[in-house]
């Protein structure tokens, strides 16, 4: 009886060990990511699938419509996930991922840009803004210059301790500006077919706010961003083996001669078809045809 009782004692202290083997572990705030990121890859896979057997352009429109994945689907997950666990390095991770879309998300209210308000007020000093800033300086979403972009990479700017943060801080709001200028200057010289296109990706007011811009101004402002690039941040790494110094000085030099109507033409050196070297300042006040070609 005593060797039951201690037996039947024993199986009861192992009962919330086995209970425990049985219950799924929780997988952490990394593994919830990992799988989210995993999911959209996937399920752009299909879309990009379907969207290659679609024959006509109404077929294209319908899985556009039935399977596009602009953020409605998974910026709210990444935004939860961030929330659920506001300290774990995957949070970061998650609102970079919504941040760094050009979603439908913009509003003010827009889970894009609740993600950069977490961001400026929680991680402006965490270094994985190197990865964020280049992704606000891209020409596609510089040219909305939301006010939550530009105040976060004024933050990283001139506050971060991370100097490579810094330098792509910079180096975005230059982008931006740049973008900027040339949204104005296709608003000024073709005002309905520049609003037509521009009403596409921003909003009324922003359009409205372009339209009235001064080009002069936006291009000074992208200038003295280049310039403090060049000064402060020049031997940053950009894109693999480039530096942001390298990109700066390109960019600087296109704005200020820029291919405009009226404007001087940027000189040109190379070969005619005979092999004769030439310049394009050979020729000026000539009427010239150029025609750029190459093959690989």
């Amino acid at each position: 009886m005593t060797r039951t009782a201690i037996g039947f004692l024993g199986l009861l202290m192992l009962l919330p060990a086995l209970q425990a083997c049985d219950k799924p572990e929780t997988p952490t705030p990394a593994q919830q990511y990992q799988a989210l990121v995993k999911e959209n890859e996937t399920a752009y896979a299909e879309y990009r699938k379907a969207l290659a057997k679609a024959k006509t352009r109404e077929e294209a429109q319908k899985v556009f419509q039935e399977k596009n994945l602009e953020s409605d689907k998974f910026t709210p997950r990444f935004l939860e996930l961030a929330e659920k666990y506001p300290k774990d390095p995957a949070a970061v991770d998650a609102l970079i991922w919504i941040a760094s879309r050009d979603t439908k998300q913009r509003g003010p209210h827009g889970t894009r840009n609740k993600a950069l308000q977490i961001l400026l007020r929680d991680h402006v000093q965490n270094e994985k803004m190197t990865t964020l800033c280049p992704a606000l300086g891209s020409l596609g979403l510089g040219y909305a210059q939301d006010k939550e972009s530009q105040q976060l990479l004024h933050a990283v700017l001139e506050k971060s301790k991370h100097r490579p943060s810094q330098g792509h801080a910079c180096f975005a709001l230059a982008r931006q500006a740049e973008g900027c200028l040339r949204a104005a200057r296709e608003l000024k010289d073709d005002p309905e077919g520049g609003r037509k296109k521009w009403k596409t990706w921003l909003s009324v007011e922003v359009v409205d706010a372009l339209a009235k811009a001064d080009p002069d101004k936006l291009s000074k402002e992208a200038e003295t961003y280049y310039e403090r690039v060049l000064k402060d941040f020049a031997d940053v790494t950009y894109w693999g083996d480039y530096k942001l110094g390298e990109m700066a000085k390109k960019n600087l030099d296109e704005l200020r001669h820029p291919i405009l109507v009226g404007k001087p033409a940027p000189e040109i050196e190379g070969e005619d078809i005979d092999g004769v070297k030439f310049k394009l300042s050979d020729y000026r006040g000539k009427v010239v045809l150029l025609d750029f070609w190459g093959h690989w």
